[in-house]
């Protein structure tokens, strides 16, 4: 007998529980306003000779806008406190742009990105220029494989800055040095390196970034890379353009987060990615680094 009443009590709960589905049970829940903020992102390298920003306005989940892009902001840099640059213009392309003709260099100092607009609150963010980074390249010709194909090996050695915890971002390209009919010697041409090293993240789906980082360890790193291109069986003279940027940590961390979200992609198991944001209402990011280029 207690067994069947044990059975009962439940059952009733659930009929019940079913009862108040169907009379259409309904709980209020108050949404606060969403108050708009903006939302700022600039990314400059030493070889920038202009910049481009991206100013937008958030919207709230039952606004019927997309977040969109905001008009009449004031953008300014400051050094150490005193104004470098100040721009309140947007180009076609929906940007802030400000050209000024020559390479802005590794500025010292603490570098401020202040972003203001009549209808919302001041938004900064602060950065510093990483040291430039030091490396040797070595080029050994058809010594690596590229997909079961000889390629031209390129070892780089990437030099330690004591007691920095560094973060690189490397590129390489191509040039023809000799023409006689053949490519345009102009140009220059992004490769897609592979690497077996597993501390190297490929970034972006062309593959023509890698990332790489000291993880707060004091050394030296070496890494090998697979070009691509086999010069032994070119007829043309080949030259490799090797450029790696050091990152400051907010930067690194900000393409690490963006990896993340570009991985999860569509996979509807993946877990939530949140872009990583140094603004100072935690909704943007602004990120400096600093080049170096050196030919082989």
């Amino acid at each position: 007998m207690k067994k069947q009443l044990l059975f009962i009590l439940p059952l009733t709960a659930l009929l019940f529980s079913c009862s108040n589905l169907i009379d259409g049970v309904v709980k209020e829940i108050d949404i606060p306003a969403h108050n708009p903020q903006i939302a700022a992102s600039l990314f400059v390298d030493s070889k920038d000779s202009g910049f481009a920003a991206t100013i937008s306005e958030t919207q709230g989940i039952y606004d019927t806008a997309n977040t969109g892009l905001l008009d009449s902001a004031v953008l300014k840099l400051f050094r150490d406190g005193t104004l470098l640059y100040s721009w309140d213009k947007m180009s076609p392309f929906g940007t802030y742009d400000y050209d000024f003709g020559q390479q802005i260099g590794a500025i010292d100092g603490e570098i401020v990105f202040e972003i203001s607009h009549p209808n919302h609150e001041t938004v900064s963010a602060t950065q510093r220029f990483p040291e430039a980074p030091d490396f040797d390249i070595e080029l050994n010709y058809g010594a690596a494989n590229y997909y079961g194909q000889p390629s031209d090996e390129i070892i780089l050695t990437l030099k330690d800055n004591p007691s920095v915890n560094q973060h690189y971002l490397i590129e390489m390209s191509l040039h023809y040095r000799t023409s006689l009919g053949g490519p345009d010697t102009s140009k220059y041409w992004q490769l897609e390196p592979e690497t077996a090293n597993r501390n190297v993240s490929i970034l972006g789906n062309k593959g023509t970034l890698s990332a790489v980082s000291e993880e707060g360890i004091d050394r030296d790193i070496k890494i090998s890379f697979a070009t691509g291109f086999n010069s032994i069986d070119e007829d043309f003279l080949l030259e490799y353009r090797v450029s790696i940027s050091a990152l400051s940590n907010d930067l690194y961390a900000f393409y690490k987060s963006y990896e993340a979200l570009d991985q999860a992609g569509n996979n509807p198991f993946a877990e939530p990615v949140i872009l990583f944001s140094n603004m100072s209402n935690s909704i943007g990011s602004f990120g400096l680094s600093t080049t170096t280029r050196k030919w082989k």
